[in-house]
């Protein structure tokens, strides 16, 4: 049974191992005004195909007090909705192996515990996204107002994005015009499975929970910043650099 699972994963990879484009986004993490983490996301496409893959490493102070390397791989259709997301993580005393299987056409979640051997499911009828795709779906559509389903430690959620107004921006000693999103999260199904999990799984949104995205107007379409509402300190999200490879 588990050689038929990890046939059927080469299966789903083996298309992303050629790419005719790759672009690369570099972000620094900022808590409480200071730097405590580098994110580094790559968007490998094809022409039926993308891959996002996320790397983050804390730095600075904070990572001689609590260590993170972690790597999130999301691969999709050419509309975001993936067909699987596998994350590995190495942080304080969380260790995460896991991937989640999507049947867009059935509704069927599947997660597979690789370190702890188990496998859990949830069902949704909406098309669903997992964390980071949902992201680059709303960069690639920017609509006016969108409700996102999107899977994250075993619970669905509800995003509604709303495009609330139009603001400037210095990035990099040049002035873009951006559109701010306003993103209201809400848990829509439980699963109520015990999960110690990572930060990124664990802060992106809350319940009942605001979100918000910087989003450059002109092409290509760039999430300058963004800011995670928390008690007592807001997290946030700065671009330092991007390039295609």
């Amino acid at each position: 049974m588990k050689n038929k699972f990890w046939f059927a994963l080469f299966i789903l990879i083996l298309p992303f191992t050629c790419y005719s484009e790759e672009t690369v986004y570099e972000y620094s993490v900022h808590y409480a005004g200071l730097p405590v983490a580098l994110v580094k996301i790559s968007l490998a496409t094809t022409d039926s195909l993308q891959t996002i893959t996320l790397e983050s490493t804390s730095r600075g102070l904070v990572s001689a007090l609590f260590s993170i390397e972690n790597t999130y791989v999301s691969s999709c259709n050419t509309s975001f909705l993936p067909f699987y997301y596998w994350k590995t993580i190495y942080q304080q005393n969380v260790h995460e192996k896991k991937v989640v299987l999507f049947n867009q056409q059935k509704g069927s979640i599947t997660i597979r515990d690789l370190l702890a051997e188990k496998v859990d499911s949830l069902h949704c009828d909406s098309p669903i996204y997992d964390i980071i795709s949902m992201t680059f779906s709303l960069l690639a559509d920017l609509p006016e107002q969108k409700q996102y389903i999107c899977y994250g430690n075993y619970r669905i959620w509800q995003l509604n994005a709303v495009k609330s107004k139009t603001v400037p921006f210095l990035y990099q000693k040049k002035n873009f015009k951006c559109y701010e999103y306003r993103i209201n999260s809400e848990i829509q199904y439980d699963s109520k499975i015990s999960s110690k999990t990572d930060i990124l799984t664990n802060n992106i949104f809350k319940n009942k929970g605001m979100t918000y995205y910087w989003i450059s107007q002109e092409t290509p379409h760039l999430l300058l910043k963004a800011k995670y509402k928390r008690f007592p300190f807001s997290i946030y999200l700065y671009l330092t650099d991007y390039f295609t490879q």
